[in-house]
């Protein structure tokens, strides 16, 4: 497989080429090695890559022999270094699977390795001590946002056609918006954070992924949204998966915005308009938009 070739498929046309048998897992692994050989080194969005990706047993599901990066926060995977890009936290590794990746690892996807993250993804880009800075792939003197930064970039640039990121307050998103990808931040609860926590971040954050394709979101989120014990309640899962439903809808989307600012400071200008130019597109493309604000008790967060 030429690297334009691998490069150019989306994670849901790699699988079919394993499925089918025109390409194996292998070759996938090998063109992944290549790419981020190319590219990486520019950008710096793989802090580490996994010495046995060639020795990974071929798991079945959807993403079967689909290359797949690991943020690096969070302790979810078995025998993996987790740094949180800080360097207190040198050397960590997850002692167990957690129920996150157990389920990643249904899919079929093969570990690669790590992306950046800013210190314990506290900050809106993807810089830390530890590892350093990553270039957005558009413009590498540019941000790439955070926390997943180096999940997106890792993406946009075509290392791998998905890979793992989590969001709070835009860490999916923002980084997918400036990396030109897809970035969800499912439903609360959508996720599980369990059986080793309730909720995390107070219900608003979850680990999910960014991607090339609504497809391979849609597909990456039929696997995911599976309970665990301990959730403090289940959303029901819709009637058919989540795949079914591409292109389907001829509903009008119901959107709320807001450029008012949700804690005691104030909210740029420029941003603002920003976001106000959004709703307005958003409306003249067929949908339902309100200017509305929930109303958010941060003191009862705190407590």
């Amino acid at each position: 497989m030429r690297l334009d070739e691998y490069a150019a498929l989306d994670a849901t046309a790699l699988a079919a080429l394993v499925r089918r048998g025109e390409v194996s897992a292998r070759e996938v692994t090998e063109s992944v090695s290549a790419a981020i050989d190319a590219v990486n080194p520019a950008l710096n969005a793989v802090v580490e890559r996994y010495s046995d990706v060639f020795d990974q047993p071929d798991m079945e599901g959807p993403f079967r022999g689909v290359p797949y990066l690991i943020k690096d926060v969070g302790l979810h995977f078995a025998g993996r270094l987790m740094e949180s890009g800080s360097r207190l936290c040198r050397g960590l590794r997850a002692a167990a699977d957690d129920h996150f990746a157990a389920l990643v690892r249904t899919s079929g996807v093969r570990l690669m390795g790590r992306t950046n993250t800013p210190e314990f993804s506290m900050a809106l880009c993807a810089e830390n001590l530890l590892h350093g800075r990553t270039g957005n792939p558009w413009n590498t003197g540019c941000s790439t946002s955070g926390s997943s930064g180096g999940a997106a970039a890792a993406v946009a640039s075509g290392m791998v056609p998905l890979a793992h990121a989590s969001d709070m307050g835009g860490s999916t998103r923002g980084p997918a918006a400036w990396c030109g990808v897809v970035g969800l931040q499912p439903s609360r609860g959508r996720v599980s954070a369990g059986p080793d926590q309730a909720e995390a971040g107070n219900g608003m954050a979850q680990s999910f992924a960014v991607t090339r394709t609504m497809r391979d979101t849609a597909a990456m989120l039929d696997v995911l949204a599976v309970p665990a014990p301990g959730d403090p309640f289940i959303i029901p899962r819709p009637q058919h998966p989540y795949t079914h439903y591409l292109g389907r809808s001829r509903r009008r989307f119901r959107i709320g915005w807001s450029a008012a600012p949700l804690m005691p400071a104030p909210v740029d200008r420029h941003v603002a308009a920003a976001v106000e130019a959004a709703a307005h597109t958003l409306q003249d493309a067929g949908c339902d938009v309100e200017q509305a604000q929930p109303v958010i008790d941060l003191a009862a967060i705190d407590e």
